[in-house]
């Protein structure tokens, strides 16, 4: 997903000079999507500006956000704060045009955008933990093996053999990505591609 939202961002980034313009404005939004924005903003680490230019650049979203609008409509009586944020020119022009088209209040459309983005992250998150669950299985699974086989060079080769070394260098990246996989799935630490030293 991060690659996605990187490539995304490479997309939006090609947009004319005028369109990247900045604009202030206020909407009034519910806790629970000032809440839900403050989480996007910390877990993909991005200024509000990106964050919105990204939301903003999948038209599938935009479409759900409208239908879910439409239905949410009625809930008005809930407790809204007014946010200024800096926008894109392109946005707020986007945010107006859907408004329009559609009648519906831009703060509502916004509102659930974000509300939907969110559930969107966390719906992949929650996949990719589940995939990194499945591979550090597998992975462990290679690492008794490696074990294995490890003990039966030892027993066919002199100590000082430069096939031991070298394959207790394998044994040792092995076992370190094993506990890069355990670390990212306990405390959410990154792992990265190019430190094999990574535990």
């Amino acid at each position: 997903m991060k690659k996605q939202i990187s490539e995304n961002l490479d997309r939006v980034s090609k947009i004319s000079l005028s369109e990247k313009q900045s604009a202030r404005t206020t909407f009034k939004l519910s806790e629970s999507s000032i809440n839900a924005l403050d989480w996007l903003i910390k877990t993909n680490n991005l200024k509000p500006k990106e964050l919105f230019d990204l939301m903003y650049s999948n038209e599938n979203l935009i479409d759900f956000a409208i239908e879910a609008a439409r239905k949410n409509e009625k809930s008005k009586s809930i407790k809204q704060t007014r946010k200024t944020f800096v926008i894109s020119t392109r946005v707020k022009r986007m945010l107006n045009k859907l408004s329009k088209e559609h009648e519906l209040s831009r703060d509502l459309i916004f509102e659930n955008l974000i509300l939907l983005f969110k559930l969107l992250l966390e719906k992949h998150t929650e996949e990719e933990k589940q995939k990194e669950k499945k591979a550090h299985a597998i992975i462990s699974d290679f690492l008794t093996k490696t074990e294995a086989v490890e003990q039966q060079l030892e027993e066919l080769l002199d100590d000082d053999s430069p096939i031991l070394e070298r394959f207790g260098l394998i044994v040792v990246v092995v076992m370190n990505l094993a506990s890069a996989i355990e670390s990212k799935l306990s405390n959410e630490v990154p792992i990265d591609p190019d430190d094999m030293s990574q535990s």
